[in-house]
């Protein structure tokens, strides 16, 4: 062949050879750089594979926020109307991502897509509302400076609305339509039932300018579930809020990525065949990404450099690192695992806030074993300023842990617990009691595999230079 009289040098590394064998693909075939019918279809099979799993993984957070508005929309639970109490604290009949039985959840759902929302709070509480992406949009109760306890009535509204904020509200903005509102009562364990009267006495959640139709139900004991799901079905979660919500509160370009897959506003969402095909294979994919992401947790989420305990809130509320970057893990595993943003969820203020430490492997590296005995011992003087607790999950469905015991875990306000001979506190987590130590016993399940978070309310300054450090467990 004749040597163009233009002619460049062109490098190796730019051109496709006729034949290419991939890892994943197998033989793909070219015709001077050109795919054959085949490769371009194997590719694309692949690609939206991996777009699918790229959607799944970014969007745990949205599916998550999905399941927990149709969870209790399936009990009763209407927007903007009924506000939803554990009165009896939680326990494992209900399925949510990592609750608490300490003290009991307050939740509603706060609907800003046709008018502001007033709420209306009378009785300390400490709370947060997230929006349908689960991003932060404001605080509730005791850490709202306007409130501080003292409550108020909150004017919730959406940032295109047009009229003036009702003077004496206080306000909060948002770029989304839905929300989930979550709040905790203040105050002594000793005065659940008192305080549960008092708020549902004062608190009103209604639409701005319409009456006020306040209804309570209570979570206790209720079977029903919250939990998004890790199928194929995650697919239809997101596209629930697709529909419904401003395009603008999303990443665009995971909307963007999440359209390549069939997922549009303003369009049915109708996969053919083949995407079907995809979406199975992409969720398989993606559940066994994110579940690693737990069970095998990245170095840059220990906490200690001589323990197992992580977080994935290492780097804040926000997963963004110190160069302004989002850590996908980071995010990915939180909302794998737990529900709820905020900024008090991620303290730097000594005895405010809270702080959590995660465990889904013992010291020698090993998952958690149901029917094992492990230890975790407290070194005394707790760095605390309210209280400490610890709570087991199940590891399929990150709820609690379905055992004979109602409260899933142990905390410091218990009377029961006992301390060692020098102040520290030793905890267990077995199957049966340790003969004696029944108050700080945490019952575990016999061919249930399990993970354990630990969480500090009000850390105090060894909580932060990590002078005081909790044991790993211990297999005894």
């Amino acid at each position: 062949m004749a040597v163009p009289q233009y002619s460049a040098n062109v490098p190796d590394e730019i051109i496709t050879p006729d034949k290419v064998d991939s890892m994943y693909l197998g033989e793909m075939n070219y015709v001077s750089g050109a795919p054959s019918q085949d490769t371009h279809l194997k590719a694309r099979h692949f690609v939206d594979t991996a777009t699918a799993v790229r959607v799944f993984l970014s969007g745990i957070q949205v599916a998550s926020m999905q399941g927990l508005f149709a969870g209790h929309e399936s009990v009763g639970m209407k927007p903007n109307q009924t506000i939803g109490i554990s009165e009896g604290m939680l326990n494992a009949r209900s399925i949510w991502l990592t609750p608490n039985t300490t003290t009991p959840y307050v939740t509603s759902e706060v609907d800003v897509k046709n008018g502001p929302v007033v709420l209306e709070v009378g009785t300390p509480v400490l709370g947060l509302l997230d929006n349908a992406a689960f991003k932060f949009a404001g605080k509730v109760g005791v850490t709202h400076p306007l409130d501080q306890g003292k409550g108020g009535k909150y004017f919730i509204y959406h940032s295109s609305y047009k009229g003036e904020v009702p003077e004496g509200y206080i306000s909060i903005e948002t770029e989304g339509y839905q929300h989930w509102l979550l709040l905790r009562i203040v105050g002594q364990k000793a005065q659940v039932e008192s305080n549960i009267a008092k708020l549902k006495q004062t608190m009103k959640l209604y639409p701005y300018g319409e009456n006020d139709q306040t209804e309570f139900i209570n979570l206790t004991d209720r079977q029903y579930n919250t939990v998004h799901a890790m199928n194929e079905k995650f697919y239809d979660e997101i596209n629930a809020l697709i529909q419904y919500e401003p395009t603008e509160i999303w990443d665009q370009e995971w909307i963007g990525l999440a359209q390549d897959l069939g997922i549009e506003k303003g369009k049915a969402f109708a996969p053919d065949e083949r995407m079907k095909a995809v979406l199975v294979e992409a969720a398989k994919i993606a559940t066994a990404e994110t579940r690693s992401t737990y069970f095998y947790p990245e170095e840059n989420m220990k906490v200690y450099d001589d323990r197992h305990w992580f977080t994935p809130l290492i780097s804040g509320h926000e997963f963004i690192d110190e160069n302004g970057v989002i850590s996908v893990d980071e995010r990915a595993t939180f909302h794998f695992m737990a529900t709820g943003i905020t900024p008090d969820m991620v303290t730097n203020t000594v005895g405010k806030g809270s702080a959590y430490l995660l465990a889904t492997r013992d010291a020698s590296d090993k998952l958690l074993d149901g029917g094992e005995h492990y230890t975790v011992t407290l070194p005394k003087d707790v760095p605390v300023a309210n209280f400490w607790s610890f709570m087991v999950y199940d590891n399929q469905t990150r709820s609690m842990l379905e055992t004979d015991q109602k409260s899933a875990g142990v905390d410091g306000l218990s009377e029961n617990v006992r301390e060692n001979d020098d102040g520290s506190v030793t905890i267990h987590f077995a199957p049966k009691a340790p003969k004696g130590w029944e108050g700080n016993w945490v019952q575990t399940m016999p061919g249930k595999g399990y993970n354990v978070i630990f969480r500090a309310y009000g850390p105090t300054e060894t909580w932060f230079d990590q002078s005081w450090r909790p044991s790993d467990l211990q297999q005894q």
